[in-house]
């Protein structure tokens, strides 16, 4: 976009220096291009000759020249040509041109015979009348082919270079596995369908995403179960050995029952461990920590973009606290990811008023809290939060996995960090901190 908008200001300076530059050609060209007042000097010189005088009806019926001074040398004996410059001033600025008289001029002021008797000197319009409303006109026809490219420049940026930005963005983000932001939807005729669907799409697969997640906990959970039902028959198979190693039963017959009973304990272990690895399988994998550097503000930039309509249309204050900005090291697509959750909590669980980012800075570590009000936590249950599976009893009712927070702490620990809980009675605030080591 950047580079688009330079575009447009190198059309717009190309457009103006060209504007200039043909204004000042065609002037250029204007200049002396023609020579009528030639020919209406020479007249007026010949009337001059007939009558003696030239009238200011004379000078009113002529297309250029709008003005006549005369001076004789019998009025003025040592009249000479550098005099004529200042004879008035009533026509300061104007172009002039200057004729001698003789007592017997021709046609066309050619001397036949006799000494010089004075001067003409003519006042004239340079080129055509019509000259300046005809440069009027060319540079308003100018301007508005102008504006018309800009505008058109200006159109394409709105309607076709914003929504490529915005496919090229969420593209982005939907590679590095951000799921959660919304699309800014465009009225645009052309690409409002396309946003729209691809919007669908993106919560197609958050949807699924969650889905997995529901059902990696069911598995996850009975995983847990079958690990409990292996302990049963193990147990068992563990008192029959020290039965037998003990000789607590001297009967053969009775040893054979207990090896019979230790063969079909250890076929239920297996078949539970055939289970276990079966549902082992389908547990879903964390998104892999890759080392690297970001800058604080650009995350919080992209938190904000992701959240600010969200907040606005649930007419919920969002608060970002003045910071300072500063290099953070570890991913900082987890880290956007790890922020996004617990929005996502705050906005679930809290009562909608206040959600709100603080910053703090400790020990070469940055501290990010998300607090939100509306806390009804229990306090002896904010020691589990960050345990996997386990939901606390504000969320009956509510959708969720319980994976959220362990991953999120999962997460930060893995790029040298850490992630903790803080409450605050007064006002029924919650807090939930993230760690970053800063570069």
């Amino acid at each position: 976009m950047k580079s688009y908008n330079q575009l447009i200001g190198l059309v717009v300076a190309i457009i103006v220096a060209g504007m200039v530059i043909a204004n000042c050609v065609f002037l250029m060209s204007e200049d002396d291009k023609n020579k009528e007042y030639n020919v209406e000097a020479n007249l007026l010189v010949e009337q001059y000759r007939v009558t003696g005088e030239i009238s200011e009806s004379d000078v009113s019926a002529c297309q250029f020249i709008n003005g006549v001074e005369v001076l004789l040398t019998e009025d003025a004996p040592s009249l000479n040509i550098q005099s004529l410059y200042d004879i008035s001033a009533r026509f300061e600025g104007q172009r002039y041109l200057i004729r001698p008289l003789y007592p017997n001029e021709g046609p066309g002021g050619t001397s036949l015979d006799g000494e010089l008797t004075g001067y003409i000197k003519f006042y004239y319009l340079s080129g055509d009348k019509r000259t300046g409303s005809f440069v009027l006109w060319y540079n308003g026809i100018l301007i508005l082919v102008a504006t018309c490219f800009i505008i058109v420049l200006l159109y394409l940026k709105q309607v076709v270079m914003k929504p490529i930005i915005t496919l090229k963005t969420l593209s982005q983000a939907l590679a590095k596995g951000d799921y959660t932001t919304p699309i800014q939807m465009s009225k645009n005729r052309f690409v409002g369908e396309l946003l729209w669907g691809l919007d669908m799409f993106r919560e197609t697969i958050d949807s699924e995403r969650q889905r997995t997640r529901v059902e990696g906990k069911e598995k996850a959970l009975g995983a847990l179960s079958l690990s409990h039902d292996i302990k049963t028959p193990l147990t068992a198979i563990m008192m029959y050995i020290q039965a037998l190693q003990r000789d607590m039963h001297t009967d053969e017959e009775q040893k054979e029952e207990m090896l019979v009973r230790i063969y079909e304990r250890a076929e239920e272990i297996q078949s539970l461990v055939a289970k276990l690895q079966t549902v082992s399988e389908t547990i879903p994998n964390l998104l892999p920590v890759e080392e690297g550097e970001f800058y604080l503000d650009d995350m919080i930039q992209r938190v904000v973009e992701a959240y600010r309509w969200r907040m606005k249309w649930s007419r919920t204050e969002f608060e970002i606290v003045s910071h300072s900005n500063c290099l953070l090291k570890g991913d900082g697509d987890r880290a956007f990811e790890a922020m996004n959750n617990l929005l996502e909590n705050a906005m679930k669980y809290g009562d909608g008023h206040y959600v709100g980012i603080e910053f703090a800075q400790e020990a070469g570590y940055q501290q990010i809290t998300v607090v939100n009000s509306g806390n009804t936590l229990l306090p002896e249950e904010s020691a589990y939060i960050f345990d996997s599976f386990w939901r606390g009893s504000n969320a009956r009712g509510k959708p969720g996995s319980g994976l959220g927070l362990s991953i999120v702490r999962r997460s930060c620990v893995e790029m040298g960090g850490e992630a903790f809980v803080s409450c605050k009675r007064e006002g029924d605030i919650i807090g939930v901190t993230l760690v970053f080591r800063m570069g």
